[in-house]
């Protein structure tokens, strides 16, 4: 899909960046199969599974423990039972958290220009308090820098106890924009979640890769380095 024009650098105030195969790379689907594997589950299925019941454990209505027994019922997976074991959770934690966060240093590069640039920046992404603690914990610095410290506000549905394309997530932001939903960009990988927020009345930019972003970006904010 291609971007619109956002507009012009002078009616700018804030950039919106989603979190998830936008500041991260994609799922590192390794990870999943030793997920599928660790159940004992077909690859194709577990992947269906974890997505099914990802929304309630994003939102943070439901805990891992209970997330990771919804999986396994729905594949009639046997290691877990009815109760999951601290090691058994432990580890699908862990290969779950390592599938996500490989930070992708292109993006990251951009967020650094555009903070030295004066721009408010702020995080709106769809994540589980697991991520959270990993996210603003061991993988907020790449070499060397603490990129999380370039956001003004991190907001998390874990938090909200609300989910991207849901209106009152934009809303939440917008709060804390200090702009104009005109004035705001927002960056998201998802289709839905942009037309979502151009529905409010921000500018959005669909999410490809870091070099389409400096792209879309170029026009309003000129070149990125």
């Amino acid at each position: 899909m291609r971007n619109e024009p956002i507009g012009a650098a002078s009616a700018l105030r804030t950039i919106i960046f989603d979190c998830g195969r936008v500041i991260t790379l994609d799922q590192d689907m390794e990870y999943s199969d030793q997920m599928a594997d660790f159940l004992g589950a077909p690859r194709m299925a577990f992947r269906e599974a974890y997505s099914a019941e990802r929304h309630d454990y994003d939102r943070g209505t439901i805990d891992a423990a209970e997330y990771w027994r919804r999986v396994s019922a729905r594949l009639n997976a046997t290691r877990l039972g009815s109760s999951i074991s601290g090691a058994d959770l432990a580890r699908l934690i862990e290969l779950d958290i390592r599938s996500w966060f490989s930070i992708n240093p292109a993006t990251v590069e951009i967020i650094h220009a555009l903070k030295r640039r004066g721009y408010r920046l702020l995080m709106l992404s769809n994540m589980n308090l697991e991520g959270k603690e990993c996210l603003l914990g061991p993988f907020r610095t790449l070499d060397g820098l603490d990129w999380i410290a370039l956001f003004d506000e991190v907001l998390l549905s874990c938090d909200l106890k609300l989910l991207k394309p849901e209106r009152a997530i934009y809303e939440a932001c917008l709060a804390l924009a200090h702009a104009e939903p005109d004035a705001c960009v927002f960056i998201d990988d998802t289709p839905k979640n942009v037309a979502a927020a151009r529905a409010l009345g921000m500018r959005g930019i669909d999410f490809t890769d870091a070099a389409a972003l400096r792209e879309a970006l170029a026009p309003a904010l000129g070149r990125i380095a």
